[in-house]
């Protein structure tokens, strides 16, 4: 499978516009396809008509004192950004559970996840690839995650959690909506999907009736992803779900590992973890 994204360095400039105005809130949360964590407050928010825009889908770090990130794509249009703090107490997992819940609703194709360490330095996250300092703190309490919406319009959304040192959590969402769809074939790396599958316990697939050479560039990540957890067992949902679950079976994933659910929904599979 050839993934079509270079690895570019990131541009150093940002748009934000911390403590804007209410009309600069407003106009920022108006375009969003999410609402918010009640339970949190808007500390920065900023929105661009056009700018040419990189969404990270790959950890970071310094090289010869560059920024480089292992995997981005570059879309050109729209950007609206908000910086959330959560109040009462509440950790950031649960803002995160909640915004990433409305996105994953929506016809979509995940890209990128990480957490901890492994998504690289969080001073490189907050002050050079989201330009906010409020969003530094320590590595093992950072969350990423990119995805793309496959509606129309068309967007790219990333959400960057962290807990700093003094306790205070925020969440950060970047909604980029491109002037031209990019059509280019996206995928996430098998460990994004097994990330995502173990925390929030399900994968939504985009619908593969038809297309052979989707269907097979999933199949190969899902058996990768099967690999990487020999105790791992799915159930799978959908439409696309018997021909997906014939597919693994061929390429060597143990039948007892998959299970077949429910028929719906009418397009796609859901894999839903088992244990």
């Amino acid at each position: 499978m050839a993934l079509l994204v270079r690895t570019l360095p990131l541009l150093v400039g940002g748009f934000m516009l911390a403590g804007g105005s209410g009309a600069q809130a407003a106009q920022a949360l108006e375009q969003l396809v999410v609402s918010p964590f009640p339970h949190s407050r808007i500390v920065s928010e900023g929105l661009s008509a056009q700018i040419d825009h990189p969404v990270v889908i790959g950890s970071v770090r310094r090289i010869n004192n560059q920024l480089r990130a292992e995997r981005e794509i570059r879309v050109s249009g729209e950007l609206a950004q908000v910086t959330w703090e959560i109040t009462d107490g509440y950790p950031p997992e649960d803002a995160f559970r909640h915004v990433l819940g409305q996105l994953v609703e929506q016809p979509h194709t995940l890209l990128y996840a990480c957490d901890g360490r492994e998504c690289g330095s969080s001073s490189l996250w907050a002050n050079q690839v989201l330009h906010n300092s409020q969003l530094y703190g320590p590595e093992d309490g950072q969350r990423y995650l990119a995805l793309r919406l496959d509606t129309e319009p068309q967007r790219f959304v990333s959400l960057y959690s962290i807990t700093r040192g003094n306790r205070r959590s925020y969440l950060n969402l970047e909604q980029t909506t491109p002037t031209d769809a990019v059509e280019q074939a996206l995928y996430p790396t098998p460990s994004t999907l097994l990330k995502v599958l173990r925390s929030e316990e399900q994968l939504t697939l985009p619908a593969m009736a038809g297309d052979a050479e989707l269907m097979a560039s999933w199949s190969r990540l899902l058996v990768r992803m099967m690999r990487l957890d020999s105790l791992l067992r799915v159930q799978l949902d959908g439409a696309d779900a018997p021909a997906l679950a014939e597919t693994l079976k061929a390429a060597g994933v143990a039948a007892q590992r998959l299970t077949l659910g429910s028929p719906e929904p009418a397009e796609g599979a859901i894999i839903r973890k088992v244990r």
